[in-house]
């Protein structure tokens, strides 16, 4: 039998690498401030020049500060190198984790969730035998019509003929599924 997966495990090793990979970042990004040389400035300068190209919003600003860094990197690719293997492992470890937890959701054993998906997938049967059966066509999607025919059906199994009626629309649903299995 195979074993089931433990989602929890799975998504705490990857909240671990995760915060692996951010201090890594934090420490290249030191890196790169020594490698700058912008450790000479003062920390406020250097809070003061960081936000000012964050806060900057003309878009010939930001071009040339792209440039320069561009231009940076081109001269010392291994930095350049270092942050983008950085960046995708980030990027890859997110995706991963939110496939992991979309996973986790659709497998999720809890009782109330398996009722909850056994529920909704009696209503979507439902729904699908309203629309086999041509109602939705006969009755141009009126609501109110589908559920007075409904409720005229209801209240018909409870009546005094009920039996009679289970017995004939028992025999007329097989027959009609019968008829599709043989023709599908």
């Amino acid at each position: 039998m195979r074993k089931p997966r433990d989602y929890d495990a799975e998504l705490k090793a990857l909240d671990d690498k995760a915060r692996q990979l951010k201090a890594r970042k934090r420490e290249q990004l030191g890196e790169l401030v020594i490698a700058i040389g912008a450790d000479a400035l003062t920390v406020e300068q250097l809070a003061g020049a960081l936000l000012l190209a964050v806060e900057a919003a003309d878009a010939n600003v930001k071009e040339a500060q792209r440039t320069r860094g561009a231009a940076f990197f081109h001269a010392k690719p291994a930095h350049a190198k270092a942050f983008a293997v950085m960046t995708a492992a980030m990027r890859r470890t997110s995706v991963i984790r939110a496939r992991l937890q979309l996973h986790r959701a659709r497998h999720d054993t809890r009782e109330w969730q398996v009722k909850r998906r056994e529920r909704t997938r009696q209503l979507i049967e439902l729904g699908g035998l309203i629309a086999k059966a041509g109602l939705i066509k006969l009755t141009d999607d009126d609501r109110a019509l589908i559920y007075g025919a409904l409720i005229d059906v209801a209240s018909r199994l409870r009546g005094e003929d009920s039996d009679r009626y289970r017995l004939i629309w028992t025999r007329r649903g097989r027959r009609a599924f019968a008829d599709d299995a043989s023709a599908g």
